[in-house]
């Protein structure tokens, strides 16, 4: 092994080493089980500048792809480590800011101990830690100026010096025992040796009471430098009550109890903290080793902090955050795995599934159909950061029910969409390493799978699937919701599906054929003749058809034929269901099964009109008006624009304002004028262009445009002197333009 631990530098990696642990076996199993984790190894993060810290960061593997880096906090007896952020390397927690932190931790295993009867024991845990101590990377538990290992776990004060003088009556004080903890600081313990001891005789001056009031393996906080944080106790000694002790008990807040730390797992923790609240919120055993969240109810908690407690000097709020461990006459394996360093790069994922078909998202335990287009949507955000998030690998899962049929990535820096091939899927999973880095400048990344709900021959519920985004600085996990995926007893698919559209009638055919597909969803064969389909065109009456042949033996098969005369301009809307009539005997009623309905909307463009336009609108009165005077709408304006035409087309509205005049025929002494989104006042003494709008979509689409007026958008009365009273009208001329304006 080459390790080198360099302590007023950053810190070096080395390879793993079983000889240097005392439990080699726990040691090889978190090895072998450890996550992938970010790397470390450069001056990202400092180990504690203090004499004896046992701390040292691991390689992964063997892998010289794999630059996963594994912090060791503890792996002997009697042992004490910290690791700080860097403040060099710009890695700090900014109070000031949303920070999430995300991290796996190992607490090792039970392991026998000589001096207590080869019984099974363990180390003290780990605590993490945000500290403004003076010494920074100094910081550490001490007394008498030396480390203090135990039940400080490196981060509280030492309870040691509690035996008194009994004839001076000398006693250490909460003060006292804060003096000697990490100063400035907040700390959360994941505490896995319990430190119960009370009676007199067990009270030796070695910190052995912090957890009095803790019922197993726990986790606690509190703020390590503040008095308040130790509460003091005494004890008689028994037939002699002019002996007494005191001894020391720490106030854990809020946290948990009887917990299983030390079961050879690694444990994920989410840290986030909000600074509009001052809440920090952890969540414990959120992911399962493999990065998908987890369905087991972990350990979560919000707690509000008093950053006063940190005792900043300056309007700089950033603080040094990490680990710190220790172990007593037990030894522990403790090691942690970081995910995110949010100073570096803080980003978030959304994950979505979005049903194109029905034009529904898909929530958890939602329910599509046979036959559905389904979008499943990965939306990756940077939204702040050191360094740029590059080298990004997609490793996403797909439910085996559904066929991929494409897949893009675009980003928001307006280049062309990249493609997702099908060469990169296996086994649903595809493995695509994105082109381009995300920054503060370019932070958006939309990765879309188009897929097909057509591999479920029976209703059949899909599971989450993981998807993870990794990189060497930083990595971030999600699930897509479960849902359920429907097939009926009787199945029914018409070629074309959806939506038909005809840009006008001299396109449409003289009859438009729908190719149908009935069969039992179970996958039992069918009969032609028991079939009849039925089908409504608008408000036509339905029409029936008995079924003649088979597609296959499975498949029985329609042919539909719409005349191009039953079509309007608009929208028409085409109903199909089939029903199924199977006599099983002579004697029984036959079993009648219907398909679900199928709607197909045939559009015939309309072209492009006006829909409402109010003929009579108003501004609000004026009493006198003054120069510059901007007066507003009232209720009531409508211009709505109806365009019937095929996705691409476009259209301009364009406004003229005439005088507004009263009954004695005096002008108003003011204008209409219309106020953009850029806050431009625009005249309207000529025809002038307010509004355009690119259809998306062919479907028919209705604009109001006053609907997005406000109090600072739209048609306003503009004063430029007083004139006399009365009642002013004029008019507006609305002029419709197809296509956009020549600019």
């Amino acid at each position: 092994m080459i390790a080198i631990t360099v302590m007023t530098s950053p810190i070096n990696v080395g390879a793993s080493d079983l000889s240097e642990s005392k439990d080699q076996v726990d040691f090889k199993n978190a090895m072998d089980t450890a996550p992938r984790g970010l790397n470390i190894d450069d001056p990202a993060f400092k180990l504690g500048t203090f004499d004896g810290n046992n701390g040292e960061v691991l390689r992964r593997n063997d892998d010289p792809t794999d630059y996963s880096g594994v912090l060791q906090v503890t792996n002997n007896v009697d042992q004490i480590s910290a690791i700080w952020s860097n403040f060099a390397a710009n890695n700090y927690f900014d109070m000031d800011k949303p920070q999430t932190l995300s991290m796996w931790m190992y607490f090792g295993r039970p392991y026998p101990s000589k001096d207590s009867d080869n019984a099974l024991q363990v180390g003290d845990g780990m605590a993490f830690v945000l500290q403004n101590d003076p010494r920074e990377y100094g910081a550490i538990s001490t007394y008498k100026n030396t480390p203090a290992v135990g039940e400080t776990l490196g981060v509280w004060g030492a309870d040691f010096n509690n035996l008194p003088d009994y004839y001076s009556g000398n006693f250490a004080t909460s003060e006292d025992v804060a003096k000697t903890a990490i100063q400035n600081s907040w700390a959360m313990e994941f505490d896995t040796f319990v430190n119960r001891l009370s009676m007199y005789d067990q009270i030796n001056g070695k910190g052995v009471s912090f957890d009095l009031n803790e019922q197993g393996q726990h986790m606690g906080n509190n703020y390590p430098g503040e008095a308040a944080t130790y509460n003091p106790l005494y004890v008689k000694r028994i037939n002699d009550s002019n002996k007494k002790k005191r001894y020391f008990t720490l106030d854990h807040r809020q946290g948990n109890q009887y917990m299983n730390l030390t079961d050879q797992n690694w444990h994920h923790i989410t840290i986030k903290w909000d600074p509009t609240t001052h809440n920090l919120t952890y969540s414990l055993n959120d992911k399962n080793l493999d990065g998908s969240w987890s369905n087991v109810l972990g350990y979560k908690y919000t707690i509000n902090l008093d950053i006063d407690k940190f005792h900043f000097k300056t309007a700089d709020h950033r603080l040094h955050w990490g680990f710190t461990g220790t172990t007593g006459r037990f030894t522990e394996n403790n090691f942690i795995v970081f995910e995110s360093i949010p100073s570096f790069i803080n980003a978030e994922s959304h994950v979505s599934i979005e049903n194109i078909t029905s034009g529904k998202p898909v929530k958890e335990n939602d329910t599509v159909d046979f036959g559905d287009k389904l979008d499943f949507i990965y939306k990756l955000n940077y939204v702040s950061g050191t360094k740029d998030w590059e080298k990004i690998l997609a490793n996403i899962d797909f439910p085996s029910e559904v066929s991929f049929d494409s897949g893009t990535i675009e980003y928001d820096d307006g280049t062309p969409s990249e493609t997702i091939d099908l060469k990169e899927i296996s086994h649903n999973n595809i493995q695509h390493m994105l082109k381009k880095s995300l920054n503060s400048t370019h932070a958006n990344a939309l990765i879309v799978l188009h897929t097909t709900a057509d591999k479920a021959k029976r209703s059949t519920t899909v599971s989450a699937k993981h998807a993870s985004f990794k990189s060497d600085n930083f990595i971030i996990d999600d699930n897509t919701p479960s849902f359920r995926i429907r097939t009926d007893s009787l199945m029914i698919s018409t070629d074309p599906s959806g939506t038909i559209n005809f840009p006008n009638k001299d396109t449409i055919p003289d009859n438009i054929l729908i190719d149908g597909s009935i069969w039992y969803g179970n996958g039992v064969p069918i009969k032609p003749s028991n079939i009849t389909v039925y089908s409504k065109l608008n408000d036509s009456p339905s029409e029936s058809m008995k079924l003649t042949k088979n597609k296959d033996y499975l498949t029985a098969s329609f042919l539909l034929n719409i005349p191009k005369s039953q079509l309007h301009i608009g929208t028409n809307n085409l109903k199909i269901y089939a029903v199924s009539s199977v006599a099983l005997n002579s004697v029984s009623a036959p079993v009648v099964l219907t398909s679900r309905e199928v709607n197909i909307s045939i559009n015939v463009d309309g072209g492009l009109r006006f829909g409402e336009v109010s003929d009579n609108v108003s501004f609000q009165p004026v009493n006198s008006g003054y120069t510059g005077e901007m007066v507003p709408r009232q209720d009531g304006w409508h211009v709505q624009v109806i365009d019937g035409r095929a996705s691409g087309n476009s259209w301009t509205l364009q406004a003229r304002a005439h005088d507004l005049i009263n009954q004695s025929g005096q002008v108003l002494n003011g204008n209409i004028v219309y106020k953009n989104v850029m806050g431009k006042l625009m005249p309207l003494a000529d025809l002038t262009n307010i509004y355009t709008n690119t259809k998306d979509s062919d479907a028919s689409q209705q604009i109001d445009i006053t609907e997005s007026w406000t109090d600072k958008l739209g048609m306003f009365l503009k004063l430029t002197s007083d004139s006399s009273a009365g009642k002013y009208s004029g008019k507006i001329d609305w002029v419709l333009n197809d296509g956009l304006p020549n600019t």
